[in-house]
């Protein structure tokens, strides 16, 4: 899932995103309310995908199995963005955590996704 999150990202696909995200997925970005669903989470991201080309590196943590279908998973994360108004570069790093679900179709879709800033 890290590799197919960061592809999205590095891509700036939103579509791409939103594909990562089950239909009723909750995302919380830091200081920020809740985000409701792959097409809110997937309108949200293209917003920041409109204002500066983003890159992610995401380095999985730790993942623990709840049971067959559910997985609580953890990344450290490396993000680079150059603002495209006047190409200001920004670099920090995130702690993602993730709460994966696997669909009955046997793909794993992200259920809730929540991260700090470092």
């Amino acid at each position: 899932m890290c590799e197919k999150y960061q592809a999205a990202v590095s891509a700036n696909d939103s579509t791409a995103y939103r594909k990562l995200f089950a239909t009723d997925a909750i995302r919380i970005p830091p200081g920020s309310e809740p985000e409701r669903g792959s097409d809110e989470i997937s309108k949200s991201e293209q917003k920041d995908y409109d204002v500066a080309k983003w890159t992610v590196q995401l380095t999985p943590l730790d993942a623990l199995r709840i049971d067959d279908r559910w997985v609580y998973g953890v990344a450290q994360g490396n993000v680079n963005t150059v603002a495209y108004a006047d190409g200001v570069t920004n670099s920090y790093k995130t702690t993602k955590t993730w709460l994966f679900h696997q669909e009955d179709s046997g793909e794993w879709l992200i259920k809730r996704q929540m991260w700090n800033l470092k």
